[in-house]
């Protein structure tokens, strides 16, 4: 079923998004690549949003907007005064339970579809009464949607009676076709342009299982491993942990630590890369877990193969055979197999890549996005 035209017979949908442009971040592009869709087809939502705080950041959707206060107890008490001066049929767009989600329903929305994304909805530890409310929540909504399967069931287990469907998220397949292709983006980058590249793009944190790739380019041969260039793009405290574990294993030239990269930058990144590698684990512990990973589906985009791991949503992000590849959890022999397949062939990894750019666009399209959204507002 195709929704291409505008909703009809409904008031004007909202979105209710604290984290939305210029915020930078998962959540907030979701929001504002779903506000741009709607507006294509001729029905921008009212979004209803936290007031700007930040100088610069992603540029901000056209099309009406309310904003309320930034400061808790303001905050709450301007969203439900904006909520309730709608109409009651008034659809609502939530990007997460809480408190967005939690507000619509104190405002008297019954018309609530709840964007839900991974960690939020993993289960709490000695929070009995955050986890009744959320259960509470979620079974109120008219839709729980959720960004891959193993989400939809970290939702049923939170909320046994929440009504669920599992919407992929979407990817801008034009922001990463980088013009210049892979040659001038190692120019441009100082990345050597000879050698195999592998790329991870995330946050620095011991979950992601960058370390399972260094374990990995340990086991190669010296001929491979001399040929080999890991980049790593992100910031956080794990790097020190990584640099010296990267010593220790002997592979330090091996090693390319970009840190921060800004958002304009990051298309030649993966432009530059011949294997995208993120070896994540869950961290039940810390209520962490790849809800996803949308930077399986950026790297797709594109057109590079892609290695993940069965964790979490993963497995919705990288279709085995169709642009990419999955290991378990912390198997660096298995990752190790893929690297020095890459070295042997990488003319059969360039190929995996145009599959999973193809995908990209055939599945992970605004238009598939809110066309299936459409289906359960």
């Amino acid at each position: 079923m195709t929704n291409d035209a505008p909703i009809r017979d409904a008031p004007r949908p909202v979105l209710l998004a604290y984290d939305y442009p210029p915020n930078d971040g998962g959540i907030s592009r979701l929001g504002a690549g779903l506000a741009e869709e709607l507006a294509r087809r001729g029905q921008p939502p009212l979004v209803v949003t936290l007031r700007g705080t930040e100088a610069a950041g992603l540029a901000r959707p056209g099309g009406p907007v309310i904003e309320v206060s930034p400061r808790r107890g303001r905050r709450e008490v301007e969203t439900l005064r904006a909520l309730r001066a709608l109409p009651v049929s008034t659809p609502v767009i939530a990007t997460v339970w809480n408190p967005e989600a939690t507000l619509a329903l104190l405002a008297g929305r019954r018309r609530l579809t709840i964007l839900a994304h991974g960690n939020e909805v993993m289960a709490y530890h000695g929070k009995p009464l955050k986890t009744r409310l959320r259960r509470a929540v979620l079974g109120a909504a008219t839709c729980v949607v959720c960004n891959s399967r193993h989400t939809e069931a970290l939702v049923r287990a939170a909320a046994p009676r929440a009504r669920t469907v599992v919407i992929r998220p979407a990817v801008d397949a034009e922001r990463f076709r980088h013009p210049g292709g892979k040659a001038a983006a190692r120019r441009r980058l100082g990345l050597p342009e000879d050698a195999r590249v592998v790329l991870s793009v995330s946050r620095l944190a011991p979950m992601k299982g960058h370390d399972t790739v260094l374990r990995a380019i340990a086991r190669l041969p010296d001929l491979a491993r001399a040929g080999l260039c890991y980049a790593i793009v992100g910031q956080g405290r794990h790097r020190a942990a990584l640099e010296r574990m990267a010593r220790d294993l002997g592979i330090a030239a091996n090693l390319r630590f970009a840190g921060f990269v800004a958002d304009a930058a990051l298309p030649a990144w993966y432009a530059a890369a011949d294997l995208f590698a993120l070896c994540s684990r869950a961290d039940p512990a810390a209520r962490a877990i790849e809800g996803f990973g949308m930077v399986f589906a950026e790297a797709q985009a594109a057109g590079i193969p892609v290695l993940g791991t069965r964790s979490g949503g993963i497995p919705d992000a990288v279709t085995e055979g169709d642009g990419g590849w999955l290991v378990a959890e912390g198997d660096d022999a298995a990752v190790a197999r893929y690297l020095q397949a890459l070295c042997d062939d990488p003319d059969a990894f360039a190929e995996e890549g145009r599959k999973g750019r193809a995908r990209v666009l055939r599945e992970l399209t605004w238009r598939a996005y809110v066309d299936a959204l459409l289906d359960v507002l």
